[in-house]
């Protein structure tokens, strides 16, 4: 019997289990890529209800996803191939092919 292969983790998503797991690893990791949003990210922290734990999760859970977009290698390369003025452009009907026929 063969070992199923590993399964490659989907760049454009956020796993729970990835990425800064508390607070102050949040904190060093919004330093390192960008100062700015640091300073955001204090700012809409010291905004939250204090007994509010979902809007802490829900904070959280945005600055986990914008860090990533921010950060990951393969999303950035999409962003800039996105903004290539001479990058070929497809319709969603090229894309879809038949698959999108009857929506």
């Amino acid at each position: 019997m063969t070992a199923a292969p590993a399964e490659r983790p989907d760049p454009y998503r956020t796993d729970e289990h990835s990425g800064p797991r508390t607070l102050t690893q949040l904190r060093a990791a919004l330093s390192a890529a960008s100062p700015a949003d640091r300073e955001q990210f204090e700012q809409e922290l010291g905004e939250l209800e204090l007994n509010s734990t979902e809007e802490y999760e829900t904070l959280i859970r945005s600055w986990r996803h914008r860090l990533v977009m921010r950060t990951n290698p393969a999303i950035l390369a999409a962003v800039a191939a996105s903004a290539d003025p001479t990058a070929p452009r497809y319709t969603s009907e090229e894309i879809l092919g038949a698959q999108g026929a009857g929506r």
